[in-house]
């Protein structure tokens, strides 16, 4: 996008001016504008360019601070129903292969490594003396279920000293976010804590994704979803707006002036809300939308045979949930089932949710034509709107309820087919503050990054 030309030549001189207005004309509109709005060929763009230009720097060039290495440990027991299954094997199977073949079963060896025969010579070698005890315990700590304990550990550990670090700098008087104000130590320096100001912010790495998702799972427990930001997988787009959610501690994006969810923004035009909405039926065959948040729990075989027929639909079985409380029903859709037996709040004036529209607002934007369109596919196309919450006086903190189906909110009210009222292009972008202090980091998306972007 630059050029150059030599000698003084009247007409060499136009030349050279009009190829400069040129190259400046394209780079407004190939990178500039496009950059500045967010949009992807933008950033291909600069991206080509500064791969070509850019000057490479060693650490050493820029003096960085050496960083400090604390080599943490943690401790997992072994839990004592699989000491008892070892010990009593070792003591009874003797030399009968079969026997320790079911004793690995029962201890969660996955059942390709049962059926190999590179296990069974190694039974057959090691069945006499401590060679057993040895084998069987080597077999369980390479078991999924010994693989979640290590996990657990590992996110407890690490929930523990941010908590630990979060603390310690209240202490001190809370964090300075401004560079230009925070007093900054040197990395390598202990005797000038007691000053450094600057935000905790954590990064979580691992070189598996699996492991890193695992661990995850057990971080998101302990922290509320929007202290925690993920490089684990996406597009390009996703992950930038990630780790400018971990640098910055503010997410951008639209609130939607139905359901009042956020909707990211990423450098796509937003259309329709992205929050998922449920659709559910109450005992009196009353069908109305919610907020997957007013979700008390699901309701289990338990409380559905104590409810008296107060309860609709089918119980939910923990097992589904992957032994998570049914209180955890709606974190995630992957554990939702048509027919699911759900509790809710259905109080219409909750302070935690945006105040509905009246009826007669939801009329005036076309609820009565979308009415049209959910009988005429006997409720099981994609239309239904957010209006007012059924009366249900005094026990509406917890409500049985069936769940029809979910979608977006943007699907339920479809623009192109009868919604005449605002939508996210009606609605400015917006900045909202957010304490994002934890960076869970996958290896295959972490290269041209270094801990020093966290630490400096």
């Amino acid at each position: 996008y630059g050029m150059s030309c030599d000698g003084q030549d009247p007409s060499v001189k136009h030349k050279r001016e009009l190829k400069k207005e040129l190259a400046k004309s394209a780079w407004n509109d190939d990178v500039k504008i496009p950059f500045l709005n967010k949009i992807e060929s933008g950033r291909e763009k600069l991206y080509k360019i500064l791969h070509e230009v850019m000057v490479m720097h060693k650490k050493e060039d820029i003096n960085l601070p050496k960083p400090i290495f604390k080599q943490g440990e943690v401790t997992i027991f072994i839990p004592p129903s699989v000491q008892s299954t070892i010990v009593d094997t070792v003591h009874s199977a003797g030399n009968d292969t079969a026997a320790y073949l079911e004793a690995m079963a029962n201890l969660g060896v996955s059942g390709r490594r049962l059926v190999s025969e590179e296990l069974r010579r190694e039974i057959e070698l090691k069945c006499k003396g401590s060679a057993r005890f040895d084998l069987l315990l080597s077999e369980y700590l390479g078991t999924d279920s010994f693989q979640s304990l290590v996990d657990e550990k590992q996110a407890q550990y690490i929930v523990e000293a941010v908590k630990r670090e979060r603390s310690e700098l209240n202490a001190r008087g809370g964090s300075i976010p401004d560079d230009s104000n925070a007093p900054i130590t040197a990395a390598t320096s202990s005797n000038n804590v007691a000053c450094d100001r600057r935000p905790i912010k954590v990064v979580v790495y691992s070189q598996s994704h699996s492991n890193l998702l695992s661990v995850a799972e057990y971080i998101y427990r302990s922290f509320q979803a929007e202290n925690i930001a993920e490089l684990t997988e996406g597009k390009i787009a996703d992950m930038a707006y990630e780790l400018g959610r971990f640098r910055n501690s503010y997410k951008e994006g639209k609130k939607c002036r139905i359901c009042g969810g956020w909707n990211d923004y990423n450098g796509k035009k937003l259309i329709g809300c992205r929050r998922l909405l449920m659709e559910v039926c109450d005992a009196e065959g009353r069908t109305f939308l919610i907020e997957p948040e007013r979700v008390n729990r699901a309701v289990g075989q338990v409380e559905f045979n104590e409810s008296n027929n107060g309860a609709v639909g089918t119980p939910v079985d923990m097992i589904r949930l992957g032994g998570a409380p049914l209180s955890d029903y709606r974190i995630s859709h992957k554990n939702w089932q048509v027919g699911d037996s759900l509790c809710i709040n259905a109080r219409g004036d909750h302070p935690l949710f945006q105040k509905r529209w009246s009826h007669n607002q939801w009329a005036a934007y076309g609820s009565d034509r979308c009415m049209e369109l959910a009988e005429k596919d006997n409720f099981q196309g994609r239309d239904g709107f957010l209006g007012p919450l059924p009366d249900y006086e005094e026990r509406c903190d917890s409500v049985h309820v069936k769940l029809n189906k979910w979608q977006v909110c943007g699907k339920f009210h479809g623009k192109n087919r009868w919604y005449l009222g605002p939508t996210l292009e009606d609605v400015d972008l917006e900045k909202e503050l957010q304490d994002v202090f934890i960076l869970l980091l996958d290896a295959k998306l972490s290269h041209g990054l270094d801990l020093s972007f966290v630490t400096h």
